[in-house]
């Protein structure tokens, strides 16, 4: 963003919110500590180069409530080049009692994006979806395929009819993704039509439709097209559907997990508050030195006033000491359990990151296995002259769904299971940035159960279990140690309401039998009912999905 007026620019924009905020406080903005209310403070720093020029700022606005600490921070600094600088607005919460309360953007942050016009890479960042017409196609694909893009570009495209539901929707999706992504509104069918014919049809934005695209688009490679989460007309123009509300939530979490820019992370503040205070003590001090100096061993009436003046002023002192060092303990205090928070983040992230480990490792052995067995065949085939059925053996295969919403679209395909789960619920899912994985894992579950359910129609006498550890021939197992059949006694003692799951005839029915589709926080699961081999019941005869989501409250649940 522009640098020559940056920090100028940020105070005034800051001190126009706080005055909303403060009405009846006068707010000040020079460097050092200032009380706004009875629980609030301003920390205004500045840091200066070698020059003595000012390149940095950071105003800190603290709000100790009843039910938590609140703490705005807004940090900009000016570029070495002089040509662009760098802002950050951080919201922190530090709950005191109960629940985490419900956090959302700060206004500030979109009064900051509406006077700075700030851009990533070439895109630039505004408070509503910039408008792109049949002519200016190309340029946003140049913005979608920029190197230099480090943020997620959201793409809309206007249906056909107008829809007050969909505009209202996109409309305030838009604004909530201010600084946290640039946003385009595809204006009309002719920008449809040349967006798809520039980009390609895998990575098009159909109309109605609205796309996230994160950084490093290659629309030369199909496979790439997966990684940009696109949601239909359909899920914007139901009223009953949440779904919409996902994009802005999911744009957040990356902006979430984005690395701090080096000028950021790199720049540092000089404590002039503590520094003010030192200084003052030492004057006071040094007052109450020559006070004491000047007292002589006679004392009179006068020598008592000086006396009395010298106790108020060491009370004095020892009032602002206390009060810098509750001041203190209450930052340290935060600083811990900023601290706490982001090792448990990280114990999060490892945790995940071993698992996703485990998963890949899974997933390239059986791949192995499947490419060793359809090497053989092949060669079989080639041997008996039918290269003409390995051609065609190797058309039109298809490939795993790259969402739950894609994976929902296809549960047709599964002509022996039934999915009787909220599809809400599922589609969630999409939001985290394993989703693609997990919808991955969740495709080869369905077809692992759905490949169970054609060998019980077949003669299979076992259940899911005897199938996954001694599967027939041409069977499709899913891995024995992601399987588990009941839930503890303990669980289910406490836990089992929420394991009651809709049948096929709506009612609710147990599913203890479920399978794990990943790890960390989230740890999806899947919970079937096994009723293939029932012949009495509305659910004789099927295989029932009753839930996919995130893991289920259990004994070990943090």
């Amino acid at each position: 963003m522009p640098d020559a007026t940056l920090l100028d620019t940020v105070r005034w924009v800051s001190g126009a919110w706080l005055k909303k905020k403060f009405p009846r406080t006068a707010v000040e903005l020079g460097t050092g500590q200032h009380t706004l209310d009875d629980g609030a403070s301003l920390l205004s720093q500045a840091a200066y180069d070698d020059g003595g020029a000012e390149y940095a700022t950071r105003l800190q606005l603290r709000e100790d409530r009843p039910d938590a600490t609140w703490r705005t921070t807004v940090t900009a600094v000016r570029s070495t080049d002089r040509e662009s600088g760098t802002v950050c607005v951080d919201l922190e919460c530090f709950p005191n009692t109960g629940p985490m309360p419900r956090t959302g953007k700060p206004n500030l942050v979109r009064d900051l994006v509406r006077e700075l016009e700030p851009y990533d890479g070439m895109s630039r960042l505004s408070g509503n979806a910039l408008r792109v017409t049949g002519s200016h196609v190309d340029r946003l694909i140049d913005k979608l395929c920029d190197p230099e893009r480090v943020m997620p570009t959201v793409v809309a495209a206007r249906p056909a009819l107008a829809d007050p539901l969909w505009s209202k929707r996109v409309s305030s999706t838009m604004q909530q993704l201010a600084g946290d992504a640039s946003t385009y509104l595809l204006w009309d069918v002719e920008a449809v039509d040349a967006f798809r014919e520039a980009i390609g049809h895998d990575h098009r934005v159909g109309l109605g439709a609205v796309r996230t695209f994160l950084p490093g688009v290659d629309p030369a490679w199909v496979p790439d097209a997966a990684r940009h989460r696109v949601l239909g007309p359909a899920r914007w123009m139901n009223p009953a559907d949440s779904a919409w509300n996902g994009v802005a939530r999911r744009v957040h979490a990356l902006a979430l997990e984005r690395p701090l820019p080096s000028a950021l992370s790199a720049v540092t503040f000089p404590d002039r508050v503590a520094e003010q205070h030192r200084q003052e003590r030492r004057e006071s001090i040094d007052k109450a030195r020559q006070l004491a100096e000047a007292i002589p061993s006679q004392r009179t009436a006068e020598h008592d006033e000086e006396l009395r003046a010298e106790v108020a002023l060491l009370n004095g002192l020892l009032g602002q000491a206390d009060k810098e060092l509750g001041e203190l303990s209450r930052s340290v205090e935060l600083a811990e359990r900023a601290s706490t928070s982001a090792q448990e983040q990280l114990r999060t992230v490892a945790a995940e990151r071993d698992s996703e480990v485990e998963d890949h490792l899974e997933t390239l052995d059986a791949l192995q296995q499947a490419r060793a067995e359809a090497d053989r065949l092949r060669v079989l085939l080639l041997r008996q002259g039918r290269s003409q059925d390995v051609a065609e053996a190797a058309e039109g295969l298809p490939g795993i769904p790259g969402s739950f919403e894609e994976l929902w679209e296809r549960l047709g395909e599964l002509e022996g299971v039934t999915v009787t789960a909220d599809p809400e619920t599922a589609v969630a899912l999409d939001e985290h940035t394993l989703s693609r994985t997990w919808a991955a894992k969740c495709w080869s579950a369905l077809v692992s159960l759905d490949s169970y359910a054609t060998a019980a129609r077949e003669g299979f006498q076992g259940g899911f279990y005897q199938f996954c550890t001694t599967p027939p021939p041409g069977a499709k197992p899913y891995p024995r140690k992601q399987l588990a059949m009941a839930e503890s006694g303990k669980t289910m003692g406490q836990y089992g309401d929420e394991r009651q799951f809709p049948g096929l005839d709506g009612e609710r029915v147990e599913m203890q039998a479920h399978l794990k589709i990943g790890g960390g926080r989230i740890a999806p699961r899947l919970y079937f009912l096994d009723a293939v081999k029932e012949s009495q019941g509305p659910n004789a005869g099927r295989l029932v999905v009753g839930y996919v989501g995130e893991h289920l409250t259990n004994q070990q649940t943090n």
